[in-house]
């Protein structure tokens, strides 16, 4: 898809998007075996299912030993997203891994939000934080990364979400916590119809009322939900490749993404983590239009629905879809 530049890509995750090359320069200093590009690839292709994944996931979080080596990663993101043809990017960190490798949490978030908004103006691409509170370390965890953004409220922060293990918890265990996540004007996401079925998208829905929802991709096999979901136009943040590699769908040319699409589901694409599934948002574009053959039309609505799911600014929505040829918000 020629159009890459103008997309908006609010479905990633910090670690899991960052150039190998980067990978590469945490693990030479830690003396991992991730120094070696030829494991990394070994590692990643052995991925069979989400435990593996979420395994792997992990390893690559353990590279960092200190706040520089955030800013460092949070530039050669923004670098590498702008490279590619992002023009706005929302991007999940997850403060409590900081925490887990004994970092200082707020000095961790202080310098990637430092690196986005920096990078950010050197190549003209917008770069947001969404706080990822990780479902399988439970409420209390999710509330500690709330109380960090309460008492650091840094520009870039624009959301709140839930990512990890789907099947770990319910989404009714979090209920307050987003709620308290849209008192501190947060906006709201969560992982959810990825790995479990429809009844984790309804649940979801149901109990954390969230703005968009990131996969969702099991509701395609619930009629009624669908609808829901085409009625309410609840964006679903899909991620083909990805739910590929995780074992979510079997093969790429299966995925539901153009169901959700004629269904009148306001879809649209994120490479998720670009590192991991060696893809890239614009790759994506082009497997959604060589594998899944969605035409100039539905990859132009794809596009469209990036930015009315993304939580920018009016100003920036407009600009966005003014890119894509549309003048305004209706």
């Amino acid at each position: 898809m020629s159009s890459a530049p103008r997309l908006a890509d609010c479905h990633l995750h910090f670690e899991g998007s960052l150039p190998a090359e980067t990978v590469e320069g945490l693990a030479r200093r830690s003396g991992h075996r991730f120094a070696r590009r030829e494991v990394l690839d070994e590692t990643r292709r052995a991925v069979a299912d989400p435990a593996d994944f979420l395994a792997l996931y992990a390893e690559v979080c353990k590279l960092f030993k200190s706040p520089e080596d955030y800013a460092e990663a949070s530039r050669a993101l923004v670098t590498a997203l702008a490279a590619d043809g992002v023009a706005y990017a929302e991007v999940y960190v997850s403060p409590e891994i900081f925490g887990r490798l004994s970092l200082d949490r707020r000095a961790c978030l202080e310098a990637i939000d430092a690196g986005f908004r920096e990078q950010g103006r050197t190549h003209g691409i917008t770069c947001r934080i969404l706080l990822d509170a990780v479902r399988h370390w439970g409420p209390e965890s999710a509330n500690r990364v709330l109380g960090l953004f309460e008492a650091s409220p840094y520009s870039s922060i624009v959301g709140f979400g839930l990512g990890g293990d789907e099947a770990a918890l319910p989404a009714s265990a979090f209920a307050k916590v987003y709620d308290r996540a849209r008192s501190l004007g947060l906006k709201t996401s969560v992982h959810a119809g990825e790995w479990a079925g429809p009844e984790s998208v309804r649940e979801a829905l149901d109990a954390l009322q969230p703005d968009r929802i990131d996969h969702g991709i099991a509701a395609a096999r619930d009629p009624e939900l669908v609808e829901r979901l085409a009625d309410a136009g609840t964006v679903l943040w899909v991620s083909p490749t990805g739910n590929v590699f995780t074992g979510a769908v079997q093969r790429l040319q299966d995925h539901p993404l153009p169901r959700l699409l004629e269904a009148g589901v306001r879809a649209t694409i994120g490479a998720d983590d670009p590192l991991l599934f060696e893809t890239t948002t614009s790759r994506e574009y082009a497997a959604a239009r060589d594998t899944l053959h969605l035409d100039d039309a539905a990859l132009a609505l794809v596009a469209e629905h990036s930015w009315r799911g993304a939580f920018c600014t009016t100003e920036e929505r407009l600009a966005g879809l003014d890119r894509l040829g549309i003048k305004s918000l209706d």
